[in-house]
This record gives C-alpha cells, structure tokens and sequence, in this order.
C-alpha cells in the first residue's frame, strides 16, 4: 500500500502539527483511493478537538458536521484522518489502533524541536521525514490490512517534500556570492 500526499495535503499536515505543537494536532484527509494508493489532496484540521500531550479526540458534533459537509462533494472523499505525536514516534498506540478501520488510511506526524537541519527525505521504513525552520517531522502512514485486520505501515510518497527547505537560499547580489 501507497499514500500519494499532494502539496496541499503536505502543508496542510505541517501547519496542523505545527500550531499546536507540545499537544496532538488532529483532522480528516481528503481525497480517493486508486487500487493499491490513496490519493491524499488536503488535510484538514478539526479545530475543535479536545488536546493534549499524548492524545486527541474529535468532539462529535463538530467531527459529523465536517463529515456530513464532504459527503455532499463530488469526487472529494474522506479517506482517512491524522495527528500527531508531539516529541514521540511515529510508532501507533493502543489507542490509535482502536479508533482504525479497514479502507481508510491514517497519518502520525511525530514532530519535536530540531537538533540539525534535515532535508525532506524518504526513509528505509517507508516514512518522510525532514526539517522545517524550528522543527523535526516525521511522517508516516497506517491501515487495516485486509487479509489480518491488523494495522501495517504503508509507504509515503511526496515528490513535493523532497530536498524541500524552508530557509532561503543565500543569493547572488550584483554578480558577488
């Protein structure tokens, strides 16, 4: 199994960890299913979800409100959901394992202070990880393998991400570098 996260999806995944980091961070995917890959074309977060350091949870109004409001889209599908694990892994807890089902895909971003600058990699384990200004993130993706009904780590693919780099350049000025 393959996760496609498009730019959209990859900023949106970023900016959702980022502004509540040192507590878990929370919202929906969007997007479809293609064979063996999910497509994911946005990441939405829930606003309203109740945070902590190591947990999350949707408040269910607010959580069916939004999953009423995309089942009336044309072509754009909630595939899945997110969150992440602030100074932890990417590993999932028992937890985040109970709240999975078959046909959906879930995202873990681990995202703690940065130690050195990374650029935006693919990793042995199937991850994505890198650097962006203040932070180390890892991204990694889950399902429910059919055939077991347990949860397997599925590869993350984001051709966007890679070598990305926050800090500018430094810039030639005036023919001097």
């Amino acid at each position: 199994m393959q996760v496609f996260i498009n730019e959209s999806a990859f900023w949106g995944l970023l900016v959702s960890a980022i502004e509540v980091y040192k507590k878990e961070s929370y919202g929906l995917l969007l997007g479809h299913k293609d064979g063996e890959m999910f497509m994911v074309v946005n990441a939405v977060a829930c606003q309203k979800a109740e945070r902590h350091s190591t947990w999350v949870k949707a408040r269910d109004k607010s959580y069916a409100r939004i999953v009423n409001f995309f089942k009336n889209l044309p072509n754009l599908y909630v595939v899945g959901d997110f969150h992440s694990h602030p100074r932890h892994s990417t590993d999932l807890s028992a937890d985040d394992i109970d709240g999975m089902k078959p046909g959906q895909i879930y995202i873990v971003l681990e995202i703690k202070d940065k130690a050195k600058d990374k650029y935006w990699s693919y990793n042995d384990d199937g991850t994505l990880s890198g650097t962006t200004d203040s932070w180390f993130i890892k991204i990694a993706a889950y399902y429910i393998d059919p055939k077991t009904l347990k949860p397997k780590m599925a590869d993350v693919l984001c051709p966007f991400a890679i070598g990305f780099d926050i800090k500018p350049k430094e810039r030639k000025r005036n023919g001097q570098g």
